[in-house]
């Protein structure tokens, strides 16, 4: 092979090199211009639930907010089924560019320690966006229950065993959890009876049928105010703004009740940063506006508004709370 021949595939050699060396770098660029730009098309945002509910009336009012700031469309697409498995498990299956995130409740963080198989993973398979709103959970009697703190109803059940019951939202649901994590914490033997929704608990309570519920504030707040009901104590580390006079359960000396139920919203994991946090101040700017921030107080919602940091605390933070508990408790979930 001659000189010249040798110097050409060196200097080909050389190019190639060259060229695959600096093609990351020609790439990254666009990526950020990409991130810079967000969004420049439409925004989904799944709701794992049916249409008309909470979560889906927050992310229509989201959405609208979004169209206001970013001049792109918004679509809010409804795939319930499966306990909100299946719309979640789509936003876990989506490109990871910001433009298909997903809302939904605060029961997926310990979803993993009740069922023995999930399609995705709380952690691994989402970037936290925000916490959208909190709402804290009740221990709520009739207006003639002889007690009027946790630490009297506690004494009433003592004197009363096997005969008190408590009602909540079903299976496995965090009213359900704090109910038995009453029972361990305060030895007691309230009966767990599980329902379908907030408006049979309620009838069944002021009719008589169960002794005791663990409810939303926003659901028992109207009740409060109408002298239907008495509020013992709340879930969480600090008292609501709009029930003042209601301790919580930690400060009468309980723990384990430091979670609060909220909404969230969750991108794929993988999502930059940069968009996460976009999308973030762009849900805070939305729930802290004049007009919708007293349309989330009236469903009993505290709005919030978090950083990714903040919302990925709180997945961590409660869900090993809610997980020692579950596990102490055995409770278990039918999957079938």
């Amino acid at each position: 092979m001659s000189d010249t021949s040798k110097g050409v595939k060196r200097r080909h050699a050389l190019s190639l090199m060259a060229t695959a060396i600096s093609a990351p770098f020609a790439t990254a660029p666009s990526w950020a211009q990409s991130e810079a730009n967000f969004p420049n098309r439409p925004i989904k945002i799944i709701v794992p639930f049916t249409p008309g509910g909470t979560s889906d009336i927050f992310a229509r009012s989201i959405g609208q907010k979004f169209t206001e700031y970013w001049g792109q469309p918004v679509v809010v697409d409804n795939r319930p089924g499966a306990a909100g498995w299946i719309g979640i498990t789509a936003v876990a299956k989506s490109p990871p560019d910001g433009y298909t995130i997903g809302l939904t409740i605060s029961s997926i963080i310990y979803a993993k320690s009740l069922y023995a198989k999930l399609p995705f993973d709380i952690v691994n398979d989402f970037e936290p966006v925000s916490i959208i709103s909190r709402s804290a959970i009740a221990l709520t009697v009739p207006p003639q229950f002889p007690a009027n703190n946790l630490q009297e109803f506690i004494q009433y059940v003592r004197k009363n065993p096997g005969k008190c019951s408590y009602g909540s939202f079903g299976q496995g649901t965090s009213a359900h959890i704090f109910g038995e994590t009453l029972n361990m914490s305060a030895k007691l033997d309230l009966v767990h009876v599980a329902f379908r929704g907030a408006a049979p608990i309620v009838t069944d309570l002021l009719g008589g049928q169960i002794t005791a519920a663990f409810l939303d504030t926003g659901t028992v707040r109207p009740l409060l105010l109408a002298g239907k009901v008495k509020l013992l104590a709340i879930s969480g580390t600090q008292r609501v703004a709009a029930l003042p006079s209601v301790p919580t359960f930690l400060e009468q000396g309980y723990k384990g009740f430091e979670p609060v139920g909220f909404f969230q919203v969750l991108a794929p994991a993988n999502t930059p940063k940069e968009i996460t946090r976009k999308l973030s101040a762009g849900i805070a700017k939305a729930l802290h506006s004049e007009d919708l921030k007293p349309r989330m107080v009236e469903f009993g919602q505290e709005p919030v508004g978090s950083t990714p940091e903040e919302l990925a605390a709180g997945i961590r933070i409660d869900g090993e709370i809610f997980d020692r508990a579950i596990k102490a408790a055995n409770i278990k979930v039918d999957q079938n």
